[in-house]
């Protein structure tokens, strides 16, 4: 299902006039040199086209547009694209030495490099350092507004290429209503104020890097305490107990609970639940007489083989093998 958000409109460039607006049929053997060729052809250095690959359809088209401008040594494009897969081109590539940040409209983007992983669905913003080689792959449908400025102008934290944020948290909502603004001003700025825009988006984005990294590392413990604590409480009661409920009940988002998780080093949360589930059973297997599928079904496992199967590949036994010393004694 296609998903969107709901924010004020953005007006890059002339309306009438996208920088590249490419129609391709999926089903063309040549889609990918057709694609390639008119793209070059209408976006020559203004836009230069990444390595990408067009899916093999039966039927439809793909279509690409773009409308860009130029806010001095930084740019805004509106990108739309359907269904596409690429990457950044490797050193020398695409925006090389940039920080390339995505706001999610509708649709989603997926990135990876070097075993990092990024999402930009809609309603967030993704930040990248775009050195090195990024894969990446586009939803059908998909429209986000990309800011683009120097690398040597912004300070990632260590061993980090990528930081999502909500757009909708107070740093990011700064962010883009003042390059929405500026967006819409336009040529309009004399020099010296072109000049001021362009030092406040610098100091807004670093306010949006700080406070995203900031937070995350500063609330994440006490996070990932509150939500092992309340998968404590409910592991029994449960049986549906996901992600989607945990953060709710502690009123942060799916994305922040995982970051949580991830920054711990631990398993996933659904990993810490069936962790737990599987030692609470285990020592029901140990302290009761209840039968391994009467276990199972208390623990919240599908059936007593999904239950011997867990508990094997983390324990290195079957149940009846664990329960076998202390009947023998």
């Amino acid at each position: 299902m296609r998903t969107e958000v709901s924010v004020a409109p953005w007006r890059i460039g002339n309306p009438s006039t996208p920088l590249i607006d490419v129609t391709v049929p999926y089903a063309n053997e040549n889609r990918n040199r057709v694609l390639l060729r008119e793209w070059q052809r209408q976006g020559g250095e203004s836009v230069p086209a990444p390595p990408m690959q067009l899916p093999r359809h039966g039927e439809g088209t793909y279509r690409a547009r773009i409308w860009k401008q130029d806010l001095l040594d930084l740019f805004l494009e509106d990108q739309y694209s359907d269904a596409l897969a690429g990457d950044t081109g490797g050193p020398g590539g695409h925006l090389e030495d940039r920080i390339v940040t995505s706001v999610t409209l509708s649709g989603e983007w997926r990135f990876a490099t070097k075993g990092q992983r990024a999402t930009a669905a809609a309603g967030t913003v993704c930040v990248r350092r775009n050195e090195g080689l990024w894969d990446f792959e586009i939803d059908r449908g998909t429209r986000a507004v990309t800011l683009v400025l120097p690398a040597s102008e912004i300070r990632f934290p260590a061993n980090t290429r990528a930081v999502i944020a909500e757009q909708a948290s107070p740093a990011a909502a700064l962010l883009l209503a003042h390059l929405r603004l500026w967006a819409e001003l336009g040529d309009g700025l004399g020099s010296a104020a072109a000049r001021a825009a362009r030092n406040a988006t610098l100091e807004l984005f670093r306010g949006l890097m700080n406070d995203q990294v900031m937070d995350d590392a500063e609330f994440a413990p006490a996070l990932l305490r509150a939500a092992t604590d309340h998968i404590e409480a409910r592991l029994l009661a449960e049986p549906d107990l996901d992600p989607t409920g945990i953060a709710a009940a502690l009123n942060v988002s799916v994305r922040t609970l995982y970051r949580a998780f991830g920054r711990a080093g631990t398993s996933s949360v659904m990993g810490h639940v069936r962790e737990r589930r599987l030692e609470r059973a285990r020592a029901d297997l140990l302290s009761t007489h209840l039968t391994v599928s009467e276990i199972a079904a208390r623990w919240h496992f599908a059936d007593s083989s999904h239950f011997v199967k867990a508990y094997k590949k983390r324990f290195a036994e079957t149940p009846t093998a664990a329960r076998r010393p202390a009947a023998d004694e």
